[in-house]
């Protein structure tokens, strides 16, 4: 079940990511510099989002390293 919760917020850190690069590109917000401090907060939560996720190992890899 973990493994499941695991991938539904790796791909809520994916979309995060991708509506950063779409802001980037688009002219949704006017001020440049509030358009750079939304892009680079949403990319940066995006990112530490994936890596973490992808970072903690999976239940069934916890029990084989136990074992051993």
């Amino acid at each position: 079940m973990s493994t499941k919760k695991n991938k539904f917020s790796i791909y809520i850190y994916v979309v995060i990511t991708i509506i950063g690069c779409v802001l980037a590109c688009s002219s949704i917000i006017p001020n440049d510099y509030l358009k750079l401090v939304v892009v680079m907060g949403a990319l940066g939560v995006g990112l530490y989002g994936i890596m973490k996720g992808l970072s903690t190992p999976s239940g069934a890899e916890e029990t084989t390293t136990s074992e051993k």
